[in-house]
């Protein structure tokens, strides 16, 4: 492993440096599609319920211990938040317009999490498989193929773990060239509400987990299905 120097990731030190972390990225469709039936709206109330839940259900500890970062796409890539324990998660309203820039997140997605695992190296901090947890309800605008190609090397490698839900009318075909279809779930209803509580339940799961697979083994919500695989 090449020498790390704190160049390679940002400044904040890692909480509770022996306990094993880990870290999720959420990648969140903000087009102007996501105004339709609320989806907006609802996707702001999931991300709440999450962080809400997080912090009610774990302790101290645990709570430091998921790191979460959130990443935005719509005709621009933002970083709302860089990697940050859950307690410290940041929750601007996000608004929906523009296009779907997804191959540009997923590429900004990807670094962030190799930066993260530099931390965590250079902490001496013991890691799950970082998430990238991607939400959306179409299908990307930009050139996604190379993104496709870099994403599906560090799953085969072990470096990261990526999940795809798509809401109405996403583009289940062009998210199976991207995600591994075992990892594609549909969400009807757009309920976000449930689906953020499944995501907090699984990290909470994951942490307290010795296996290094990163599956998603709680009951999920009576809206979220498995997209079928042909």
């Amino acid at each position: 492993m090449p020498k790390l120097n704190q160049r390679d990731f940002n400044d904040e030190p890692v909480k509770y440096v022996t306990e094993k972390h880990v870290a999720c990225v959420f990648l969140l469709d903000t087009s102007s599609s996501m105004n339709s039936n609320e989806a907006i709206k609802q996707l702001n109330e999931g991300l709440r319920v999450f962080k809400q839940q997080t912090l009610s259900s774990l302790d101290t500890h645990a709570k430091a211990c998921i790191d979460v970062a959130v990443v935005t796409f719509d005709s621009d890539v933002k970083v709302i938040q860089d990697f940050a324990p859950v307690e410290e998660m940041e929750l601007p309203e996000l608004k929906a317009y523009g296009n779907t820039a997804m191959g540009k997140a997923l590429e900004t997605a990807m670094d962030m999490v190799t930066m993260q695992k530099n931390k965590y190296n250079y902490a001496g901090t013991p890691y799950f498989r970082p998430w990238i947890f991607c939400v959306t309800d179409g299908g990307p605008n930009d050139d996604y193929r190379e993104s496709a190609e870099r994403l599906k090397w560090m799953e085969n490698n072990g470096k990261a773990i990526a999940y795809c839900v798509g809401v109405d009318g996403f583009r289940a075909d062009i998210m199976k060239q991207i995600f591994d279809p075992n990892n594609i779930y549909g969400l009807k209803n757009c309920d976000f509400t449930g689906l953020f509580k499944f995501v907090s339940s699984s990290l909470d799961a994951l942490r307290n987990s010795t296996e290094e697979s990163g599956s998603l083994n709680i009951p999920a919500p009576d809206t979220m299905f498995k997209v079928p695989l042909d």
